[in-house]
């Protein structure tokens, strides 16, 4: 967002180094960590409703499609705007989802900025974990 920059070449060549070991060792971890659990995650369960109750394998699928997707959006967007909207006095909620939106799109416009207000409880452990964030996003 601007405001946590590397200022000396050797930070910004640094930076660049990183993030091209960095972002592809990412995706390789996640794609692993997603195959690994996509079996516990979707076959499994959807086995299991249609064997033991029986349901249709078809209406079984779409409403544990349904309900990961809750899940995943209520994790990543409305948990963290929820924190968010409660930890940043000028935001309200529908801001914060905007500022979770923007910063997991990777878009990052910089307009919202997590952790400004001086006298905030607990600022500097709130800095690093928004750092954290920002390094998982980039």
């Amino acid at each position: 967002y601007g405001h946590t920059v590397p200022l000396s070449d050797g930070g910004k060549a640094f930076c660049m180094i990183y993030s091209l070991i960095g972002i592809p060792f990412t995706l390789l971890f996640l794609a692993s960590m997603v195959q690994r659990i996509m079996v516990h995650v979707t076959r499994r369960p959807i086995q299991y409703i249609h064997t033991r109750w029986g349901y249709p394998k078809q209406s079984v699928a779409l409403v544990h499609a349904l309900l990961l997707g809750l899940l995943i959006t209520s994790c990543f967007f409305f948990v963290p705007a929820a924190i968010f909207s409660n930890l940043e006095q000028d935001w309200n909620f529908l801001e914060s989802i905007y500022f979770c939106f923007i910063s997991l799109s990777t878009i990052g416009l910089g307009d919202y900025v997590p952790g400004e207000v001086q006298h905030q409880q607990f600022r500097e452990l709130y800095k690093l974990g928004i750092t954290g964030q920002y390094l998982h996003t980039c």
